[in-house]
C-alpha cells in the first residue's frame, strides 16, 4: 500500500510529538479518542491509526476540537475515557 499524506502526517514520530506537545501521557492522550493506551503506544511505534482516529487526532491537534468536545462525544456514546483503558486491562 502506498503511503498517503495522511500516513506521512500521522507517522509514529509525528503522533508522539503531537501528544508530547500537548503535555499528555499515552493513557490520557489516547483515551480522548476512545483508544486504549496499548493501542496508542502501537500507533506511536509501528502501526497507522484508522481514518476515524486519524481525523480526530488531526482535528484536536489543529484546534478544531477541544478536549471538552471529545469528552462530550465519548459521553454521548456512553463511554467514559477511563473505561477505554479499564476495559483493555480487564480483557
Amino acid at each position: 500500500m502506498a503511503r498517503t499524506s495522511r500516513q506521512s502526517h500521522l507517522s509514529p514520530a509525528g503522533l508522539k510529538a503531537m501528544r508530547q506537545q500537548l503535555g499528555r501521557n499515552q493513557r490520557d492522550f489516547w483515551s480522548m479518542f476512545g483508544v486504549s493506551q496499548p493501542l496508542g503506544s502501537r500507533f506511536e511505534k509501528d502501526i497507522t491509526p484508522s481514518v476515524p482516529v486519524a481525523m480526530l487526532v488531526w482535528l484536536r491537534t489543529h484546534h478544531k476540537l477541544s478536549d471538552h468536545d471529545l469528552a462530550d462525544a465519548l459521553e454521548a456514546l456512553g463511554i467514559h475515557p477511563s473505561a477505554v483503558n479499564a476495559d483493555r486491562l480487564a480483557a
